[in-house]
């Protein structure tokens, strides 16, 4: 199997408390793998330190792209992680609650668009074809995610647990070779914690 995430050594220290102890993680293709541990047991911290958030204090963190080059990613930008194909979820939803539901997923596709200012004051036929790809792409994964009826909603009207979709149809809305979602069940029936997959489809419907 081709790995997507290889983890080697990770740790992270805060001052005198160490969260993370040489942590040893690969992740292959098509795997969902889970983080199971009670609070302050270290799982936002280890997303916080592959997607560049927090910076190892040891360790080092590879993300494989689809042809199998392979990515350092230790002591890159989130942003840059983002572009290389890592997307995640937050624990405490990330939202722009004045902004519609199509606006929130659209604002996933920045890594994946080329239009500049220029572009953006001069409404040229080139950013007309990519604004609406990403209108059309968000609004699929919107689709996707039960949540197409919903579209020009303010993300602030939506319930908790659409809130949260709205939140992954977002992450995907990058084009992620990884998706890390940080308590996605919370609040939740049948709670799994925190968990990351390498899929992008939804094995089951997703909750109300």
């Amino acid at each position: 199997m081709k790995p997507v995430l290889e983890v080697k050594g990770l740790t992270r220290d805060f001052g005198g408390l160490r969260a993370l102890n040489e942590l040893d993680l690969t992740v292959n293709e098509g795997e969902i793998v889970a983080l199971i541990g009670p609070n302050g047991a270290g799982k936002t911290t280890f997303f916080n330190c592959v997607t560049g958030i927090y910076k190892p204090t040891e360790g080092t963190v590879h993300l494989y792209g689809a042809n199998g080059e392979k990515h350092l990613l230790n002591g890159r930008k989130p942003h840059l992680i983002t572009a290389l194909g890592m997307a995640r979820t937050f624990q405490n939803i990330r939202l722009f609650s004045d902004m519609t539901v199509l606006e929130n997923v659209m604002i996933g596709r920045h890594c994946r668009t080329k239009a500049g200012i220029w572009g953006a004051l001069t409404r040229n036929p080139a950013t007309r074809r990519e604004e609406q790809e990403s209108i059309d792409i968000s609004y699929s994964l919107l689709e996707t995610v039960h949540l197409q009826d919903l579209w020009n909603e303010k993300a602030c009207n939506l319930a908790y647990g659409a809130q949260r979709r709205l939140e992954i149809a977002r992450a995907l809305a990058t084009e992620p070779r990884m998706l890390l979602l940080d308590e996605p069940a919370a609040t939740f029936p049948n709670r799994k914690g925190a968990f990351f997959c390498a899929d992008k489809k939804w094995t089951t419907p997703p909750p109300a």
